[in-house]
Formats: C-alpha cells, sequence, structure tokens
C-alpha cells in the first residue's frame, strides 16, 4: 500500500507541473501577441473626423442657395421682426387709377367694409383736393399736396423752376400737357411770378445788405476797392435788357446791382395801370457807365461805403462818369490782371493767324 500510495503521490506532482509549464507558456504566447499587436496598431494612424476646409469661407446653412430654401427663410424669418423702410420723402406722379385701386380694398373706419370710393372735389394746377367717401356715410377729405396760406406750393415751385431756366407759360403748358398733368391758368402763372420777383428782391438786398456789413468790419474803414461789370441778355450790344454788378476786392461778394431796360409790356399795350416801367432810354452799350454811376451815387446811402478803388476790366467807359463822384479824383482806377491776360492773350492768338507779310507790316 505504501508503495502503491507514494506512486499516486509522484504522478499527481507530475501532472501538476506539467499544467503549470502549460499555463507559462501559455500566457508567454498571448504576452508575445499582445506586444506585436500594441506594435502593429501603433503604426496605424487614427481616423479623423472631417470639419470642413480651413482654407475656404464656410456656408452657413441657413444660407442655402435653392430657390425654395431661400423662401422658407424668409418666412420664417419675418414671424416676428420689425423692419427698417426708407423714410419716403419729396414728390412722386402716381397714376389716378393705381390710387383708385389702392382705396378700394381699404377697409372703412367706421364700418370696416372695403370699397372706399376717392372723388376729386377741386383742383388748383397741380394740387388737387381729394375726398375718401363710403356706403355708409363716412367721408374724410386731403390735398395731394401741403398748403402755404391758403395756396399750393408745387405751383410756386413750377413757376420758379421754370424761371430759372429762362422759359414762361407757354413752355410749362406744353411740358404739363405731354405729362398729362393739370396746368394752372396764365393770370395764376402771372401771380406767382409777382410773388416770387418779390421774394428774389427781398432776399438779393439783404444779402447784399450783410456783404456790405462783412466788407465794414474787415477793415474797419469804409473806402474800399470794388470790381464794375456789366452784362447783356444777347451778344453785340443790341440788348434791351443788361445788368451792372459792384463785387467786393476783398471779399469776392457782390455789392450792389442794378438791373436796366428798355422794354416795358405794359406800355406796348397800352395797358393804363400802375406798373414799374423802362428804367433806361439808349443805346446798349451806354448801360454799364448809366448802372455804374447810379451804383456808386447811392453807395454811401444805402451800403455806408465809398468805392474808391475801381478795378476796370479794360474796355469798360465807366470810370470816366464815376471819378469825381466822392470828390475831385478820388476814385482810382486799376487794372484787373485777369482781363488784361485776357486781351494781351486773344491779341497774340489773332496776330499768329495772319500771314507773315502782314505781321511784318504792323511791326
Amino acid at each position: 500500500m505504501s508503495k502503491h500510495s507514494t506512486i499516486r503521490r509522484q504522478l499527481q506532482q507530475i501532472s501538476k507541473s506539467d499544467k503549470c509549464e502549460g499555463r507559462a507558456h501559455h500566457t508567454r504566447i498571448t504576452h508575445s501577441t499582445s506586444r506585436e499587436g500594441a506594435v502593429t496598431r501603433s503604426k496605424k494612424f487614427k481616423k479623423r473626423s472631417f470639419h470642413g476646409n480651413r482654407h475656404r469661407n464656410s456656408v452657413p446653412k441657413n444660407n442655402v442657395s435653392t430657390a425654395s430654401a431661400t423662401k422658407l427663410n424668409t418666412l420664417e424669418s419675418s414671424d416676428g421682426l420689425e423692419y427698417d423702410f426708407q423714410e419716403l420723402k419729396g414728390n412722386r406722379i402716381i397714376v389716378i387709377q393705381t390710387l383708385l385701386g389702392v382705396f378700394s380694398i381699404l377697409s372703412c373706419p367706421k364700418c370696416f367694409a372695403t370699397g372706399l370710393k376717392l372723388t376729386e372735389d377741386s383742383k388748383e394746377g397741380l394740387c388737387s383736393n381729394f375726398a375718401i367717401v363710403c356706403k355708409c356715410g363716412f367721408m374724410a377729405g386731403f390735398t395731394s399736396t401741403p398748403k402755404e396760406n391758403k395756396k399750393c406750393s408745387l405751383n410756386t415751385l413750377l413757376v420758379f423752376g421754370l424761371r430759372l431756366m429762362g422759359r414762361g407759360f407757354s413752355a410749362g403748358m406744353k411740358l404739363l400737357c405731354t405729362l398729362n398733368l393739370p396746368y394752372v391758368c396764365k393770370k395764376t402763372f402771372r401771380i406767382h411770378e409777382l410773388k416770387l420777383l418779390e421774394a428774389v428782391k427781398y432776399s438779393c438786398e439783404e444779402n447784399m445788405k450783410a456783404a456790405s456789413k462783412e466788407v465794414q468790419n474787415l477793415k474797419k474803414t469804409t473806402t474800399r476797392g470794388v470790381s464794375v461789370d456789366g452784362t447783356w441778355q444777347r451778344r453785340d450790344h443790341m440788348s434791351l435788357n443788361g445788368c451792372v454788378s459792384v463785387i467786393s476786392i476783398d471779399t469776392g461778394k457782390i455789392l450792389d446791382l442794378e438791373v436796366m431796360t428798355q422794354y416795358c409790356k405794359m406800355c406796348e399795350m397800352n395797358i393804363k395801370c400802375d406798373h414799374e416801367c423802362s428804367n433806361y432810354k439808349g443805346s446798349s452799350g451806354n448801360m454799364e457807365s448809366v448802372g455804374a454811376f447810379r451804383i456808386f451815387e447811392r453807395s454811401v446811402m444805402k451800403r455806408e461805403l465809398q468805392y474808391t478803388e475801381y478795378y476796370r476790366d479794360g474796355d469798360s467807359k465807366a470810370f470816366l462818369k464815376v471819378k469825381d463822384i466822392y470828390g475831385e479824383d478820388i476814385v482810382t482806377k486799376l487794372e484787373c490782371i485777369g482781363h488784361v491776360q485776357k486781351r494781351v492773350g486773344s491779341r497774340l492768338r489773332k496776330l499768329k493767324k495772319k500771314p507773315k507779310d502782314s505781321a511784318e507790316k504792323v511791326n
């Protein structure tokens, strides 16, 4: 029994040692394979997720180029948002049929029914008096343009614009008839002209007074140098209308103005009424001399200035009439450099165009 027991114990120990060696061998194999796998896995790069191209501006998802997506985005964004509309100013020309269609879809503030009608009660040139009428009896009136002192300002602006372009009633009527717009009558047009004339006279006088005050405060003296020049409505000194102006040498602003005319429409038509008739009789070339004399004569009374330095333009004969107006030889004559350059240059160009034989004779 003792031999058999010892043999069994030896066999059990051998089997146990074999099992331990197998486990150790297995662990060695697994460790080696894990190391090899780690090496192989370390050689592979990890795949990164795509976040867009950094060298290109990314387009937001809302800005889709399709038309349907754009419409849906506008509908979604319009809910609860306030748009900044541009404020409308000025005047517009609107067809009457367009206004009738707009007012027909509006609801009445009294009965809340649609179908309002637009009627024109009266019109004054470009200004119309409209009224909105409903079947329930509601009625409200308004004007197409604002009024000042019960007069339409748009008609005055029309006349003023035509006069700035040198046009009158006939040209304005042709323009308005072409645009299918109402026009003012000739009498109303003349009334607006007279009102504009008074406004222009007042504004001109105030500006010249301010210019004279500025000249007085500049050097604290009443003697100043001025440039006198005349202009005519037409060339060749055959015009019936002319104008003479006096300009300050120090500031370059107009100090006084004299408008002269030889024509009077009222006198030609034998209309006997109080009116401002023509203020000059004589040749057109002599207008500059007469106008300069009138301006120098009233300079002390109206402008509190003495124009003692007369800058002439080279061809003016007015100096002889004004040189003794404040006393003997008080007004001195000076030549304008710009006019001298202009005349010398024109004569040199004229001499250059002549043939050589005539130029030698001149020399």
